[in-house]
């Protein structure tokens, strides 16, 4: 199977739901933002990246674990990514997970701000902060997505729901 997990630019959510799923993070307690930051690809994608999924690792199961940025053209990009695996008869292969619902403003502030006005000295951080506040709901996530792994492994078939969440 492969995880996607994809945000707008490859950059924060992303790569915290990834590191997450591979442990890279605690899935219980408290965090500080120099971990968060500490992670190798927190807030190092840039524009040209999108669009270009990234191998972050393989988890328990030896599931591969990617991360996507899509910029604001995530609806069309999942339809055609899910589509053209239908065709090769890989859907099933595939777990698309959208990132982006699980955080709030401030570390959307902050990705603005380190990667789109280019100071990341205050962006970074404060991107940070914001993924702090939005751990419990990324882990919630990552919770769900490896408990429909597990089902979707179980149960042996094709279900949409398993492909993408919204």
């Amino acid at each position: 199977m492969k995880v996607i997990y994809h945000c707008y630019g490859r950059a924060h959510s992303s790569v915290v739901a990834s590191s997450l799923h591979l442990g890279k993070l605690p899935m219980e307690g408290k965090v500080r933002a120099e971990l968060i930051m500490a992670l190798p690809e927190f807030d190092l994608a840039q524009a040209e990246d999108w669009g270009e999924p990234y191998f972050m690792g393989r988890d328990e199961a030896a599931n591969e674990v990617y991360i996507l940025g899509l910029n604001s053209l995530a609806p069309v990009c999942v339809k055609a990514i899910l589509s053209l695996a239908g065709q090769l008869g890989q859907a099933d292969q595939i777990l698309l997970i959208n990132t982006l619902p699980e955080i709030g403003l401030v570390t959307r502030v902050g990705g603005f701000i380190s990667k789109k006005l280019g100071w990341p000295r205050i962006g970074k951080p404060l991107a940070a902060q914001g993924i702090i506040h939005a751990l419990p709901r990324l882990r919630k996530l990552v919770r769900t997505v490896k408990k429909e792994i597990i089902r979707k492994v179980q149960d042996g078939e094709e279900k949409d729901y398993h492909h993408y969440r919204w």
